[in-house]
């Protein structure tokens, strides 16, 4: 399981939790491309030889989940950019994690925020929606269920699903000079993804949802868009 791949994460100046979801196994014998689809915490304090470096791996798309509030406090860096596409889509209306708890508001997202999942591969199925990354505040728990959805689509094993979305704790936690005090990012935290979470919204997407492609398709997506953005998040056929 390619989990912790030294190409996983981005070390990029102005971010602690940037990492590219490429080459995880499918269902099928293949994998998910490398450089394709990133996910993030707030891009609000890159420098521009940060924005250049994600530009020059080809990003075309920035998909920001967080509240309009977020946005007007801490605007992304990508919102005026003039090569890369910014889409605002908020994930969530308000935050139900004190009544729900993080593994229960996940599981809200799969119920309640469809419309947006729907918006979300819609706007990658655009021309130029990939390279794309998606992102929020700290990149664990809005992202992390976006991302489950996605690479559960693509064919990728919950078990990896669930790894994946767990690493972003140990990135909050090491320390990080690249940024600025003042900034809520800049001191080691401690977050909290731990496997169990994503691994009851897993279940939840499968028992209560019929999988991330039936899910979807609820949602008013067609399979021949369902299968475009598989071709496009997973290596070609040998």
């Amino acid at each position: 399981m390619p989990v912790k791949d030294p190409r996983r994460h981005l070390p990029i100046h102005g971010t602690r939790n940037v990492r590219d979801v490429g080459g995880y196994p499918t269902a099928d014998g293949r994998r998910t491309r490398w450089r394709t689809l990133l996910r993030s915490d707030e891009l609000t304090k890159l420098p521009t030889h940060a924005i250049d470096e994600l530009c020059d791996i080809g990003l075309r798309q920035v998909i920001d989940l967080r509240w309009p509030n977020e946005l007007e406090l801490s605007p992304s860096v990508f919102a005026a950019h003039p090569d890369v596409r910014y889409r605002h889509i908020a994930l969530l209306v308000d935050d139900p994690t004190p009544h729900s708890g993080l593994a229960g508001m996940y599981r809200h997202v799969l119920d309640e925020r469809l419309p947006q999942l729907v918006e979300v591969v819609r706007v990658l199925l655009e021309p130029d929606g990939l390279p794309a990354v998606i992102g929020c505040a700290a990149g664990k728990d809005r992202t992390g269920i976006t991302i489950a959805v996605l690479l559960s689509l693509a064919g990728v094993a919950d078990d990896i699903v669930i790894a994946d979305y767990a690493l972003s704790a140990g990135y909050f936690a090491m320390p990080n000079a690249t940024i600025p005090p003042g900034d809520w990012r800049h001191q080691p935290l401690v977050v909290d993804s731990p496997p169990e979470f994503m691994a009851s919204a897993m279940d939840h997407l499968h028992a209560a949802h019929g999988g991330a492609r039936a899910l979807l398709r609820s949602g008013g997506l067609g399979d021949a868009e369902l299968d475009a953005l598989v071709e496009l998040l997973i290596e070609p056929a040998r």
